[in-house]
């Protein structure tokens, strides 16, 4: 049997890209969980077929975890892109705060796709993508902090990795307790408008960086 070297269709067929196809998975999954979607209700949101999907991305788990490999991995690549490790410390966190909230929170369905694979699999999908590519910026983050340390810019006794889960769990927060977060700030269920959502970014970056910070002495 000869292995197909080219998408199924017939020639001169339209075919769905496959960025097109993880748009309507990625909110797919996120709206029903990876169990309920199925790859034929994806390839109808997008008017692909089922063998278009597998000849990209050979199966549905294979497509979940590109969806997320492109959601969470492509914060991290952009982070460990834009940020530089010994540059000022307080800007590499003001960098990596921002670019994780440009990442979640312009995509308000993204928090209930991660609450989803944290409940009902333990991040077991997306380990590969945590351990080969998060966990990077995960060191980033934690060098920076260490390395303000070193300068006498950031307080000593912190912990690094402490410092840098409650630095990145700020903004997760916002997006994963979206709907709770919209009724106390008076906005309703749906959330927080994208103004507050940009606006609690900056102050996330800040809030962090006036713990980290040593005082200014007196004088």
């Amino acid at each position: 049997m000869t292995a197909q070297t080219s998408p199924p269709g017939s020639p001169g067929e339209p075919q769905a890209t496959p960025g097109a196809i993880l748009d309507a998975a990625e909110w797919l999954f996120a709206e029903q969980g990876f169990e309920r979607t199925t790859v034929q209700a994806i390839g109808r949101s997008v008017g692909a077929s089922p063998g278009l999907i597998y000849y990209y991305f050979g199966s549905k788990a294979g497509l979940y975890r590109a969806v997320l490999d492109r959601t969470i991995g492509g914060i991290a690549r952009r982070g460990l892109a834009e940020t530089d490790p010994g540059g000022d410390p307080a800007d590499a966190i003001r960098a990596i705060v921002r670019i994780q909230a440009e990442g979640l929170l312009d995509r308000p369905h993204l928090g209930r796709l991660i609450i989803r694979e944290m409940v009902d699999h333990q991040a077991s999908h997306a380990e590969p993508v945590i351990r080969d590519v998060l966990a990077d910026l995960f060191a980033r983050l934690t060098g920076v902090i260490q390395s303000g340390q070193a300068r006498g810019v950031f307080r000593p006794g912190f912990d690094p990795r402490f410092a840098a889960l409650s630095i990145v769990s700020q903004v997760a927060w916002m997006v994963t307790a979206g709907p709770a977060i919209g009724v106390l700030l008076g906005h309703g269920p749906a959330g927080p408008p994208a103004a507050v959502r940009t606006a609690f970014a900056r102050h996330a970056a800040e809030f962090a960086l006036a713990a980290l910070q040593l005082e200014e002495p007196s004088a």
